[in-house]
């Protein structure tokens, strides 16, 4: 839910695209596509990076990491029965 300020922000930003002649607005609205489609083109090019990585690497990280985990939570489990 928007806080008070983006509120009226929004508002404020309906308002002057109200207001706007044709021509202002469709400059606007090319402006904006144009920023959208370049930060969609930026992600896009991550997500490619991110999801063409190795997935067996990333499965045996995460293995490891389990095994540590229970390890160092049975050494607790330990000292704590026994203490």
């Amino acid at each position: 839910m928007p806080n008070g300020k983006e509120l009226i922000n929004e508002l404020d930003y309906r308002q002057r695209i109200k207001i706007m002649p044709d021509r202002q607005l469709l400059e606007f609205t090319a402006m904006q596509v144009y920023e959208t489609s370049l930060i969609v083109q930026a992600h896009d090019k991550r997500i490619y990076k991110l999801e063409s990585r190795d997935r067996k690497t990333f499965g045996f990280t995460g293995g490891l990491g389990a095994c540590l985990g229970a390890a160092v939570a049975v050494i607790i489990d330990f000292f704590a029965r026994r203490g």
